[in-house]
């Protein structure tokens, strides 16, 4: 009989799905990895339950803390998760763009929710970033901290890439994802060159973030506001290694947001609009190899934590992404 006796056993080991949409005919084989298939549905369980397992390990957490992070949506969920499983308390913070529906979840699990404004400045004062760290000081909070936390690269490098490595029997040519904190990308991407550096590591982020300018010049410019969640970053994130990335593709909203309903209406795989990004990514990317090349790119979330988003054709329509219909007089 094969059972589980927490849901944290559920987290990790998620399947490859073969990609089609976009993807040349003949050309490469590329393959998705449904993140959202872990409990909370997105891959930041990873994360959170590595960073908060080895604070209570080591002694720095004990029952009954509380613990706080800012996020766009996902990490705050599976924060409020794990906590609740460890019996831990959780805080989130996160700004006014997130989702209702991924505010929701949170909140299911019993986490406090902050809801802060939408500000151009990552060291604005009243942004979820500055907020969590705030309280985080003032309260004795355990800060979670992802954007810089490098327990965040290592539960990558520890479950997600040897699970693409050992899933592709090692025939993996080209590895694809998003980056918001770049803890996904950094600690896939280290283990996947260790085993074989020949490996090409492409980066995706959304046009507005600040990632590919400096990945690419080493600059720091001023983003600029984008739709798209949980990818993209207006300041520059330790756990991001950016000597791993061999090429960085940026990606628009739009684009983004039509290729995730696409794949949805084509394929039945319902992700996020950071899905669509990447699979925008991997179908330039594949359009350069041939069909010796074997991709893996990330999915990190599900469809259904924005229906009121890119999937409602009304919210669609408000931002100029789909036409506006025209009412008869």
């Amino acid at each position: 009989m094969k059972v589980h006796q927490s849901v944290l056993e559920l987290i990790g080991h998620t399947p490859l799905l073969r990609l089609r949409t976009g993807i040349p005919e003949p050309g490469p084989q590329a393959y998705v990895k449904l993140e959202f298939l872990n409990p909370t549905g997105s891959l930041k369980d990873r994360i959170t339950y590595h960073i908060l397992k080895k604070a209570l390990d080591d002694g720095t957490l004990k029952p009954g803390d509380t613990v706080i992070d800012n996020t766009s949506g996902n990490t705050g969920s599976s924060l409020g998760m794990v906590a609740s499983v460890l019996g831990l308390k959780a805080v989130v913070t996160t700004p006014e763009k997130t989702s209702q529906e991924k505010i929701d979840l949170i909140k299911s699990y019993g986490a406090e929710v902050i809801v802060t404004p939408d500000v151009e400045d990552h060291d604005d004062p009243q942004g979820c970033f500055m907020v969590a760290r705030r309280l985080a000081e003032e309260k004795g909070y355990y800060d979670v901290n992802q954007y810089h936390n490098q327990d965040n690269v290592e539960a990558h490098y520890l479950t997600t890439g040897p699970e693409i490595w050992d899933d592709t029997d090692g025939k993996v040519t080209h590895f694809v994802c998003g980056i918001g904190t770049g803890g996904t990308f950094s600690g896939t991407a280290r283990f996947l060159k260790e085993k074989n550096p020949k490996i090409v590591n492409i980066a995706v982020d959304p046009v507005g973030s600040i990632f590919a300018e400096y990945i690419k010049h080493k600059k720091q410019v001023k983003g600029h506001a984008y739709q798209v969640e949980g990818i993209g970053s207006d300041v520059v994130t330790d756990a991001l290694h950016p000597q791993l990335v061999d090429d960085v593709i940026t990606v628009s909203d739009s684009d983004s947001f039509h290729r995730a309903r696409l794949i949805a209406r084509k394929e039945g795989i319902s992700g996020g609009g950071s899905s669509g990004a990447v699979a925008f990514a991997m179908e330039k990317v594949a359009g350069k190899v041939g069909p010796e090349s074997l991709m893996v790119g990330i999915f990190a979330d599900a469809g259904i934590r924005y229906l009121s988003k890119c999937y409602n054709d009304n919210w669609m329509r408000k931002h100029g992404y789909l036409p506006k219909v025209e009412v008869n007089q």
